[in-house]
């Protein structure tokens, strides 16, 4: 349901040329606001509800939700389903929970993509499977099991257990058991980080006691090395990871907070001019910055000499 023609809505989803398998959409003009369209709709007989966005001003667009999740709560049937509502600002989603308890979950799709685009940057790869090997989709899915692959290049062969070595192409699909074709997505590869071995081996660590019966020719590669005998270049210490932002975007307090679950110390440098004011006011507190550097440059990212003049060689990610 939307405030829109309803041969206009079947008329765009029509041009989507999707494959719905047996599913009916049906569309009907109306607006959540008015309750006598919520109950020509059977609102209070769905099993889930979904109150998207709108374009344009992010408050403007967050107050018609939080008006629509009032009108869904005056609905005197009550609701069965769960309540899904995209919000385009964090800053509203706490009075859109008071508002709608514990019937509402929110969905900020700006903080999302913020969130993702930063994991993109620290970790390629994440945007895509192409190009991974099978043994790395295994573990790409927290919430499914994928079990085969429908080759694209063999006119969609469907392959079970493939090989750890398979190379997803493109257009080849994964085959997963899951509780639902939407409870499920692929997640960045599991990191096994760098550590200096102080960290490994523990000095409060009780010592062990071990028998050796019999011999062999490499004994000595059996028994564990002190680490204060280990050659000096397999101890690596601690480098800073340097992430350059190149642009600005209404929540970058968010986005660079979000680097606090990050144990790592990190310098991030931003290229915009007298923005330290508006990371104040957005909520940004300089002393909880313990591990970030925060450097920030005035230009124009699309003049070259502009960039020239910043060691982007030395950025972990851009």
């Amino acid at each position: 349901m939307a405030e829109r023609d309803k041969e206009e809505m079947e008329l765009d989803i029509t041009k989507m040329e999707f494959d719905f398998r047996g599913t009916s959409v049906i569309c009907r003009s109306g607006s959540p606001l008015i309750l006598a369209d919520l109950k020509k709709v059977s609102v209070s007989k769905a099993r889930a509800i979904v109150v998207l966005a709108e374009d344009g001003n992010a408050d403007q667009s967050d107050a018609r939700a939080l008006r629509t999740v009032l009108s869904l709560t005056e609905v005197k049937e009550g609701l069965r389903g769960h309540l899904v509502v995209e919000l385009s600002d964090l800053d509203n989603e706490v009075l859109v929970k008071l508002v709608g308890g514990d019937l509402v979950e929110t969905v900020v799709a700006h903080d999302v993509i913020g969130r993702l685009t930063i994991q993109c940057a620290r970790q390629p790869g994440l945007a895509q499977l192409h190009g991974m090997q099978f043994e790395e989709v295994l573990i790409s899915f927290p919430d499914a099991i994928p079990c085969g692959v429908k080759v694209a290049s063999s006119g969609e062969k469907i392959i079970l257990n493939p090989d750890d070595s398979y190379v997803l192409q493109e257009g080849d699909e994964v085959l997963v058991i899951a509780e639902d074709d939407d409870s499920y997505a692929p997640t960045a590869l599991p990191m096994v980080k760098e550590a200096s071995l102080m960290h490994i081996i523990r000095p409060t660590r009780k010592p062990q006691k071990i028998l050796l019966t019999g011999w062999r020719r490499d004994i000595d590669d059996m028994i564990v090395v002190q680490r204060r005998n280990l050659p000096k270049n397999l101890i690596t210490p601690k480098t800073t990871e340097r992430i350059f932002f190149c642009g600005w975007r209404r929540d970058m307090e968010d986005m660079i907070l979000f680097q606090r679950m990050m144990r790592e110390a990190q310098k991030v440098q931003i290229s915009e001019k007298e923005r330290e004011k508006k990371l104040i006011d957005g909520g940004l507190d300089i002393s909880q910055l313990a591990n970030i550097i925060l450097v920030k440059r005035e230009g124009n990212d699309v003049i070259l000499r502009h960039l020239e003049s910043l060691p982007l060689e030395s950025f972990d990610s851009v």
